[in-house]
């Protein structure tokens, strides 16, 4: 079994703030009570504290990347009440990641599979995106784990704030670990957000082509997003999250030159809320394959259904393909 890979940083840091913000609500209700509010209207109010500053996030993230947007084909457009429940699927996602998915990292997401379950194929490795940790990919495991892929391990991002590269070695050496641990050959890799981007520098530049069997990008920012500018003093890898930044594009150009030689499938939404141009995430067409799913925002790709499916679809397919 590997060495559990335990809090990171990024975990301990969210653990930290869910306990000073539910000691603010305390602190906050317990002077509303003695000014003779009933602990009823404290509750309900600090709940609706709580999910306000979580909508203000989503929005500070839906604002920008609406205005950035990538041209739309007609098929792709939704109509208003789509629109509306996104929104509210977005809130949603934002309301169980800050601070639940994120502060309970290692109880939600343990870096190894259970044992004991079936599995079709080569193990998995879940990799999620910048600024995140493996509980934020909670649902697709427990997904995966009950859908007959029992062998899916889960890496978190480190250094958070150093570079893609960092990150991409950090993925290296997990995935020796992992064939190690099983004696298989390859690996399929599945990432979300930014986690696509390392997946993708780890097969390029990172010696990952020859250990990975399948990769799976799912809103990626493969040549930068808008919500990264004006954010490149947090650290080296917010600048290579810029749009159209020297570093990606040389990259991609790098990348794109030949096809993969491997399957990389680039799920993507052209509603994504984080990523814009939302058609930035996609691959060209001599490299990989693009799937598109309208009307998904960025977060709530972690818990969405259709991601899900299409995620298990993709494997099912995979494996068939390779039996015939």
């Amino acid at each position: 079994m590997l060495k559990e890979q335990g809090f990171t940083s990024h975990g301990r840091g969210f653990l930290k703030t869910f306990f000073i913000e539910l000691a603010l609500y305390v602190l906050i209700g317990g002077a509303f009570v003695a000014t003779g509010s009933s602990w009823l209207c404290v509750v309900l109010s600090c709940v609706a504290i709580f999910a306000l500053l979580r909508l203000l996030m989503v929005m500070g993230n839906v604002i920008p990347t609406y205005k950035n947007r990538s041209p739309k084909r007609a098929e792709h457009e939704v109509g208003c009440f789509s629109t509306v429940a996104m929104l509210l699927r977005e809130w949603w996602a934002a309301i169980l990641t800050y601070p639940f998915l994120f502060a309970f990292e290692p109880w939600l997401v343990p870096t190894n599979p259970p044992a004991g379950l079936t599995h079709r194929g080569d193990p998995i490795v879940l990799v999620p995106g910048f600024f995140t940790n493996r509980g934020y990919l909670w649902a697709w495991r427990r997904y995966l784990l009950k859908n007959g892929y029992g062998k899916v391990y889960a890496v978190s991002p480190e250094p958070i704030f150093h570079s893609v590269e960092k990150n991409a070695e950090h993925l290296a050496r997990f995935v020796d670990e992992v064939l190690v641990e099983t004696g298989s050959k390859r690996v399929i890799l599945l990432g979300h957000s930014m986690g696509g981007l390392v997946i993708r520098l780890y097969l390029h530049r990172f010696g990952g082509m020859p250990k990975a069997s399948l990769a799976v990008a799912v809103g990626s920012p493969l040549v930068g997003t808008v919500l990264a500018e004006g954010k490149e003093k947090m650290g080296p890898i917010i600048a290579q999250l810029t749009r159209s930044n020297a570093w990606a594009l040389d990259f991609l150009r790098e990348a794109e030159a030949a096809p993969c030689p491997i399957p990389f499938i680039s799920v993507w939404s052209p509603h994504d809320t984080i990523v814009a141009p939302q058609n930035t995430s996609m691959v060209a067409e001599h490299y990989g394959r693009n799937i598109t799913l309208p009307g998904v925002g960025h977060m709530e790709m972690v818990n969405s259904a259709q991601v899900m499916r299409v995620l298990k679809q993709t494997l099912d397919e995979f494996h068939d393909a390779k039996a015939n």
